[in-house]
């Protein structure tokens, strides 16, 4: 039984020497990229941003009858859902001198309350749109869903870069 047990305690060594240096090796790497916060601010930013882009497209596609879908809807709550997290999806350290892989202009952060403002309206346009969605009538989508572009537009002429 004593061998037996030892060599389960050297299988374990062995194995907790293994799990060890994969561990180590696994997180290197993430150590590494914990000093890159400005990266992961903007390419969260980014991805929020296209979630938002696509569920629009989706919604103009539908618009045109380019698809057979009546998914309008679901896609106007995603956006009314997700509006609110723009509000904070600028930290101080995103900005495109920390970060270059970035369209957002230095103007941003230079004209906060303005910038705060667009972003208040866009949120009012979703909500908006969300409640015009849920009507069925197209006679209320289309005129809510061109103000919701126009809020969007509103940011990206100004603080967006081409």
């Amino acid at each position: 039984m004593i061998k037996v047990f030892g060599a389960a305690v050297l299988t374990a060594g062995v194995l907790s020497v293994g799990v060890l240096a994969s561990g180590l090796w696994a997180v290197g790497p993430l150590a590494a990229e914990e000093n890159n916060e400005s990266k992961h601010a903007v390419e969260y930013r980014q991805a929020v941003m296209a979630a938002i882009g696509g569920h629009t497209g989706s919604i103009a596609r539908i618009a045109r009858q380019q698809v057979p879908y009546d998914h309008i809807l679901p896609h106007a709550e995603a956006i009314a859902t997700t509006a609110p997290l723009v509000d904070d999806i600028w930290p101080d350290h995103s900005k495109p001198t920390d970060y270059e892989r970035t369209d957002a202009l230095e103007s941003i952060w230079d004209e906060r309350d303005e910038f705060q403002a667009r972003i208040d309206r866009f949120k009012e346009a979703a909500d908006d749109f969300a409640v015009a969605a849920g009507s069925g009538d197209m006679a209320e989508i289309m005129p809510a869903f061109q103000q919701l572009g126009e809020s969007c537009s509103a940011c990206h002429d100004d603080y967006r870069a081409e």
